[in-house]
């Protein structure tokens, strides 16, 4: 039912776009797409809509998520660039990227619900006004919450579970839920890449610098979850190998084996599959400090490119794509959590048969109006991978107590302003 009402819906747009139709012959362009999923598979269900109203031909090519950047850079460099293209790395595109400020009838309005971090990616200083990149999808960081768990021993969820709790109330929360349930682990998360970010900026973590050069400007609120997830480790309340890189924590949630599991949007459907109807389960808002109620977010979005011969064509595919039916019908469809703020806002009727996926994916769109304007600029900033790699190495060996705090911390430092 939902999907008949997403193309009704969608049917009725389309028709409402004839007014828009060319004057002059039909353009053709090119649309280079990655997808983790299913995503570019949708957009050409979506675009072959938009191109019977309008004649314009879109062609969808589709590369893999690990081959969309070394194909742009080809093409980019022989001069052989798409019209437009679905990337997740903006830092290598800038100066290629077309402006679609005078394109688009609705700029002022797409730039309200634009991520700031976003806008300014592939601005040139601060008096670039242009628009970039639209995106598309947002992948969310918060905490998978074992809720029978919580039923079980009687105790309260943090914050009633829907409003941000402190991480000293969850913290306590989780040892009651330990102390009354044959439950082991009160929290797991891996140490990888960027699940332990959003943690460390709501106790107060500052990751950039005045310049906007990624620094640990202030790594107090790293060191805080650090010295939290040390201690859990100690005393047993956390899986070591998660911490050290031989474990996964989804398979402790799936397993019933931990209260809380500190993940991204992109596990919803895999954790849904595998606990099946084992226990109760949603996402709920993360834990809070002195920064916030802090995720992070990666990002992918739509560009289009310098030298298209189609502007005006693309300005009306860009419009289409950023119209509300449009995003929610690929937000649903695609089983993503939409990237526009407003969208982001507003209740998906995602097309599944599982119900917690949709209040899962929903709960994470509920987390992005919280996310601070860093959570979103790190994964776009050009050194983000090294930060990774280099987190992942010294706060591996952290954990396994070959370095001390300070030494941890003082490596990722070095290797960022190397």
């Amino acid at each position: 039912m939902q999907r008949r009402l997403i193309v009704l819906k969608l049917l009725v747009l389309v028709m409402s776009t004839a007014s828009f139709t060319l004057a002059q012959d039909a353009a053709e362009l090119r649309f280079l797409c990655y997808q983790d999923g299913n995503e570019c598979e949708v957009y050409a269900e979506l675009l072959d809509r938009f191109s019977a109203d309008t004649g314009i031909v879109i062609h969808v090519e589709i590369v893999a998520a690990d081959k969309i950047d070394a194909e742009l850079s080809r093409r980019l460099a022989e001069g052989t660039s798409p019209d437009f293209a679905r990337v997740s790395d903006l830092a290598t595109l800038a100066g290629h990227t077309l402006d679609l400020r005078p394109l688009l009838t609705n700029a002022d309005e797409l730039e309200a619900q634009i991520p700031a971090p976003v806008l300014s990616a592939l601005r040139d200083g601060h008096e670039d006004d242009g628009i970039y990149a639209l995106p598309d999808a947002l992948a969310v960081v918060a905490p998978f919450v074992n809720l029978s768990s919580f039923e079980q021993a009687g105790i309260a969820i943090p914050g009633g579970g829907d409003q941000s709790a402190g991480w000293d109330e969850w913290l306590a929360a989780l040892d009651l839920v330990l102390a009354e349930t044959a439950v082991p682990y009160a929290l797991a998360v891996d140490n990888k890449e960027h699940r332990l970010v959003g943690p460390a900026m709501s106790l107060g973590a500052r990751y950039f610098d005045e310049s906007g050069d990624l620094r640990l400007v202030d790594d107090s609120g790293l060191r805080e979850f650090l010295r939290i997830l040390q201690r859990l480790m100690e005393a047993d309340k956390t899986p070591a190998d998660t911490l050290l890189g031989t474990g996964k924590s989804q398979d402790y949630f799936v397993r019933g084996e931990t209260v809380l599991y500190i993940c991204g949007s992109w596990k919803v459907l895999s954790v849904a599959q595998a606990v099946d109807n084992a226990f109760e389960w949603a996402i709920l808002p993360n834990p809070g400090g002195v920064g916030g109620s802090a995720g992070i977010a990666q990002v992918t979005s739509l560009v289009a490119f310098e030298g298209s011969p189609h502007t005006e064509a693309l300005g009306m595919v860009f419009d289409y794509l950023t119209q509300p039916a449009v995003i929610g019908a690929f937000s649903a469809q695609t089983l993503t959590v939409p990237a526009l703020l407003t969208a982001a806002g507003a209740e998906v009727n995602y097309v599944t048969e599982i119900p917690a996926i949709a209040a899962a994916l929903n709960a994470f769109a509920r987390e992005v109006p919280r996310l601070q304007d860093q959570a979103v600029a790190l994964d776009l900033h050009p050194e983000a991978a090294v930060y990774y790699e280099a987190s992942n190495q010294y706060l591996r060996a952290f954990f396994a107590g070959e370095l001390g705090l300070d030494e941890a911390l003082a490596g990722i430092e070095q290797a960022l302003a190397n």
